[in-house]
């Protein structure tokens, strides 16, 4: 008897999440958090308010359908409601994309480094997972993922925006991705910042894959643009009706609650206030890069609301540093042994915190 837990859930790597040094359920107001990708603004004040109305109805099971959000995604997306599926977050349904794809022994290609939570997934249903390298400028290397791609392989994983370094897939790069991954292999693309992207000129990834025949899945999340990474929602769409069922198959029940579901169902609906803060998040993202490049910063391409820069100094002993001040940033192994740091665009005030903390450390 091999004990409990069994051996392939003992084994999985996952990295935790950094402490977040909440105080009686409320942000420590004195640390500066830039390394959670957080929205530095609040949610809508309709989201706000749909929220505190839901809350009225608290003692009641929310509905698992989630026909309100589900509308307004379809109003938004085109998307028909049969094809979607909703988590606690889009982590949640990153996990179920690869258990509804993924059989012990077989393989997910995916890039490294990339947000990890469907490579857990990957590992709980017992698959093996390929990681291929990224391109210098932080995107996914398509050619290099389609080579290592093998008859074994079941899932094939994209990030775009990627995170942790914010590049984004060109266009041609995806259609190539989309029409030869074979159709034997789920493909998955992970869009969690795409409201950026799009913006900013970023490609339509449900146009592209008009243009595929296999099957496919696109996560989304409520926790950046729409500014509500407390309240932890996150939704698949699929290219069929049979594959979003297999994701409702394995929700967890009432899995996103009443104020989470009116909250998002009414950010998605006040477009005016996702516009205003994808304005405001991208102006401070190039007011931080100036600041930065001041210091002797190198920063890589970035299409979401964070910024992953390459530092005069190691970067693991600048993010101690900072730490001690009380400023959160998150070092990343990458490209190469000196490494890196994505840093979360936040307000105006933690920006020049953050700035004249580096100041102090690369030039004493």
């Amino acid at each position: 008897m091999g004990g409990f837990p069994i051996e392939r859930i003992r084994a999985i790597t996952f990295p935790p999440p950094p402490s977040i040094a909440d105080v009686a359920g409320r942000a420590d107001v004195g640390l500066v958090r830039m390394n959670f990708n957080e929205s530095a603004r609040a949610p809508s004040p309709k989201a706000m308010e749909a929220a505190s109305l839901a809350l009225l109805d608290a003692n009641r099971y929310p509905d698992h359908e989630s026909r309100v959000l589900a509308a307004a995604i379809h109003d938004k997306t085109g998307v028909p409601v049969d094809r979607m599926s909703f988590g606690n977050g889009s982590g949640e349904v990153l996990v179920a994309a690869a258990m509804v794809s993924i059989e012990p022994g077989d393989e997910a290609v995916m890039p490294a480094p990339t947000f990890p939570t469907c490579g857990k997934g990957v590992q709980i249903a017992g698959g093996r997972i390929v990681n291929v390298p990224l391109k210098p400028d932080g995107s996914n290397d398509i050619p290099a993922m389609l080579a290592a791609v093998t008859e074994r392989t079941r899932l094939f994983y994209l990030c775009t925006p990627n995170n942790p370094t914010g590049g984004v897939i060109a266009a041609d790069d995806l259609r190539t991705a989309f029409n030869k991954v074979p159709d034997t292999c789920m493909l998955v693309v992970d869009e969690a910042y795409f409201e950026f992207a799009s913006v900013e000129g970023g490609p339509d990834v449900l146009s592209l894959l008009k243009e595929r025949a296999g099957p496919w899945i696109v996560t989304r999340s409520f926790s950046k643009a729409y500014c509500m990474a407390g309240l932890r929602v996150g939704y698949a769409l699929a290219s069929d009706n049979d594959i979003a069922y297999g994701l409702w198959q394995l929700r967890p029940n009432f899995n996103l609650g009443r104020p989470a579901l009116a909250a998002a169902a009414a950010a998605m609906r006040d477009e005016a206030y996702l516009q205003e803060t994808l304005r405001l998040t991208i102006a401070g993202r190039q007011r931080l890069s100036e600041a930065l490049a001041s210091l002797g910063f190198e920063a890589f391409p970035s299409f979401a609301n964070f910024l992953t820069v390459r530092a005069p100094l190691p970067a693991s002993k600048l993010g101690r540093e900072l730490e001690k001040k009380k400023i959160l940033v998150q070092p990343l192994p990458w490209p190469d042994e000196r490494g890196s740091l994505r840093i979360t665009v936040d307000s105006r005030e933690s920006t020049n915190r953050l700035v004249e903390a580096l100041a102090d450390l690369i030039e004493p």
